[in-house]
């Protein structure tokens, strides 16, 4: 059994407050829009509220140089934590892992330690073969948060980018999201997210399948979601650490 096991994660670096210069390139395919930013993210935003929590089961297949890693995934998350239990090709619980605003916790079940991290060294633990990113926050994201400061088009999308370079593209047909890309200064991050076949969980548009990609596509994740559930009565986001265990900080 192998100690780097392969895991998909999730944590979403916040957005800071305080708005700063940002230069991004026209998108290939795009052109800048005649509609303001502000009134462009109006449109995108909807008339329904925010999910709050969301829940669910995948199959993940993560390639790095040199190796390729397949399992499957359970998922719970809200805005401010998300717990994932992964299990190896076996059906064996490889680990669990708790992402928090400032902090990523990983419970290796095989090896029986733990590791703590903040989320500003959340690129270190690449070299330990998982990435973290909150879940909720990047299929569903509340845009009501978020400060737009340029709008592009193209043939049958929109693009919006955001104070934190963050750049957002939704369909014209539907307004859905079909893709997000993270600024990040680290080449093995994964920045780019693609989501494909949508389809209804609970009067929201959620994508099936989604493709995540570092910023020098040398790496990639695959999720293709088997179920899920928006807003649930009650999720768990205990990870269920025994008393006593090994901590790595």
């Amino acid at each position: 059994m192998k100690k780097g096991l392969l895991l998909l994660t999730i944590a979403l670096v916040l957005a800071s407050c305080a708005p700063r210069p940002v230069t991004i390139d026209v998108p290939n395919g795009f052109e800048p829009s005649s509609v303001h930013p502000r009134e462009l993210l109006q449109m995108m935003i909807g008339p329904e509220a925010p999910a709050t929590t969301l829940s669910g089961r995948g199959r993940v297949q993560l390639s790095i140089p040199g190796n390729t890693e397949r399992s499957t995934i359970q998922f719970a998350s809200d805005r401010e934590q998300s717990l994932l239990v992964f299990r190896n090709s076996l059906g064996i619980e490889a680990g669990r892992l708790l992402v928090e605003p400032d902090s990523i916790t990983f419970y290796n079940r095989i090896d029986q330690y733990v590791q703590r991290l903040s989320v500003n060294d959340k690129d270190l633990i690449l070299e330990n073969g998982f990435y973290a990113v909150n879940l909720l926050s990047v299929l569903a994201p509340d845009l009501r948060t978020r400060e737009p400061r340029h709008a592009y088009e193209s043939t049958d999308s929109w693009r919006i980018v955001f104070d934190d370079r963050t750049a957002m593209t939704f369909s014209k047909a539907g307004h859905r999201l079909t893709s997000i890309d993270f600024y990040a200064s680290s080449p093995v991050a994964f920045t780019t997210y693609l989501f494909a076949n949508h389809f209804d969980a609970g009067g929201y548009q959620m994508p099936r399948n989604v493709q995540i990609l570092s910023q020098d596509k040398k790496s990639s994740i695959f999720l293709t979601i088997l179920s899920m559930e928006m807003n649930p009565a009650t999720i768990d986001l205990d990870p269920q650490i025994p008393a006593g265990i090994r901590v790595i900080r």
